[in-house]
């Protein structure tokens, strides 16, 4: 996870994060993981939607307003040509 200065960095409004907890047994909740696109850009809504696989080893996080045109898990990801397209990210 990025740490404290990544979390507190909030200069891309609405560009969205995502906090990973976990919790053993009934004991408390604790973070495992604060997550971010590595394209952050304002108002991408990262974590609009979000699933984990059963076993935890995948999480896939939306994010409903990403401007990217990129396709596949290679694309180029400075390209915002098309507005809101939207874009899943896997961790």
């Amino acid at each position: 996870s990025p740490g404290p200065a990544a979390e507190a960095d909030d200069s891309a409004s609405g560009a969205g994060a995502v906090y990973v907890f976990v919790r053993d047994g009934m004991g408390p909740w604790s973070q495992q993981a604060y997550v971010k696109a590595s394209n952050t850009d304002t108002l991408d809504e990262l974590g609009n939607s979000v699933t984990l696989s059963g076993d935890g080893s995948t999480l896939a996080v939306g994010a409903s307003f990403e401007d990217g045109n990129a396709t596949g898990i290679a694309g180029n990801q400075a390209d915002d040509s098309a507005a809101s397209a939207g874009a899943v990210y896997l961790y």
